[in-house]
């Protein structure tokens, strides 16, 4: 926990700066938190995903080539994150490839000009003050012929939610809109 504790003092430093403007903190701290997240998990940043509720629809925060991507309704039945949204229940699935799910950003190209497929997804929503603003994902992805790593164990979502509850306060802080 120390490494959370001392990407929460980096946070807190980069929210009370003047140094940068509010795009150049939330694109830090964005990227920040992915980047902690994609360690914390043994993952790349590419598999990590942050959307943030805006009105009825999810935005994507994190991955950065997915921000520009439409909006996901949180009414919508498929988009697992919706679903995560509008419960609040985390999920864990290690069989995702098997599960009907949305599939259409899976096939946006990376920041290498590859796209790959999304085999195994654990989430958790984003509440800061009993408020739900968005959610939290990590993904295993696999390319035509790599492994999708190893499965998601409950303790690890047990961690991702702690992680999610720490980290909250400091993306609703930083959020541009």
């Amino acid at each position: 926990m120390k490494e959370v504790n001392a990407l929460i003092e980096e946070l807190r430093a980069l929210i009370s700066t003047s140094e940068f403007s509010a795009a150049e903190r939330f694109q830090t701290a964005v990227n920040r938190i992915a980047a902690f997240l994609a360690d914390a998990f043994g993952g790349e940043k590419a598999e990590v995903a942050i959307l943030w509720n805006r009105g009825d629809k999810l935005s994507f925060l994190w991955p950065d080539f997915l921000a520009d991507a439409k909006e996901l309704s949180i009414k919508s039945k498929l988009p697992i994150a919706a679903n995560i949204f509008r419960n609040g229940r985390s999920f864990i699935d290690n069989q995702l490839m098997e599960r009907e799910h949305m599939v259409e950003y899976e096939f946006v190209k990376e920041a290498d000009g590859e796209s790959r497929r999304i085999w195994k997804m654990m989430g958790v929503a984003i509440t800061v003050d009993g408020e739900r603003l968005g959610v939290v994902q990590i993904s295993r992805k696999r390319s035509a012929f790599s492994e999708p790593g190893p499965d998601f164990m409950p303790g690890e979502l047990d961690l991702l939610e702690k992680l999610t509850a720490r980290l909250g306060p400091f993306l609703k802080a930083v959020i541009p809109f």
